[in-house]
């Protein structure tokens, strides 16, 4: 055979490539469980940061956290048309009108956080949250942004710890339990003004789409989970 060959060039360089995406492929398959596994586990903490159960650096073994989710965190599926938790195995389709909670529990079993998933567009992407009540389904206990792909440094800062903590103490509902969500203001925050202090938390600078979106979609997942979470106020 002519090495030399414009032929034999080709069939060469195929075989390489079709060998080294056989080997990829292969490679990607025998990954995914422990990459499944290791997504599952991240998502795991953002419920548990969101919760208050663990903090941001938390460097203790993995199967210690995975003993703690088991044993402090419920997930359960909600019909967000009735408020009431379902059987998973009996509903057939999801779709919108069943969405997935988790409440958590103290180390004496009583309800401690409600985490609910949020997300929606912001500027460049869809957002990732976890955001987590009080027993009395109003008061904000705290909020994790997980996913995103917004600017860093300025619609990034939706991971900034001391920017998410500031939403820690907010309230949902109004004085005359009207839903109002939590609004990300642009500019500061005046405490002087009762709305605001409750109901309001800063901007990010130099991200206004990305704080108008958040503002959006969190109220419009707390408008899909509002009757579910007064059944929870209810118990509590």
């Amino acid at each position: 055979m002519n090495t030399n060959s414009n032929s034999y060039v080709m069939v060469f360089a195929v075989a390489v490539c079709v060998i080294i995406s056989t080997m990829l492929a292969v490679l990607a398959n025998s990954l995914r469980s422990t990459q499944d596994a290791a997504k599952e586990f991240d998502r795991q903490k953002n419920v548990m940061l969101a919760a208050g159960l663990i903090e941001r650096g938390d460097l203790r073994p993995r199967a210690e956290l995975e003993k703690l989710y088991q044993d402090r965190v419920t997930e359960q599926l909600v019909d967000t048309e009735t408020g009431e938790v379902v059987d998973p195995a009996k509903v057939e389709a999801k779709g919108k009108r069943y969405r997935s909670v988790a409440t958590t529990k103290s180390a004496d079993g009583k309800l401690e956080a409600i985490v609910l998933p949020v997300s929606g567009k912001g500027l460049w992407s869809t957002l990732y949250a976890y955001l987590a009540l009080e027993p009395d389904a109003n008061t904000v206990r705290g909020i994790t942004f997980y996913e995103h792909g917004e600017t860093p440094g300025l619609g990034g800062e939706v991971e900034n710890a001391a920017w998410t903590a500031t939403w820690k103490g907010k309230t949902i509902f109004d004085a005359d339990h009207k839903l109002v969500s939590i609004t990300l203001k642009k500019g500061k925050v005046d405490p002087a003004i009762e709305r605001e202090k409750k109901h309001m938390v800063d901007g990010l600078s130099g991200a206004t789409l990305t704080c108008k979106g958040v503002t959006n979609f969190l109220l419009s997942d707390l408008q899909a989970f509002q009757t579910y979470l007064g059944r929870m106020a209810k118990q509590n």
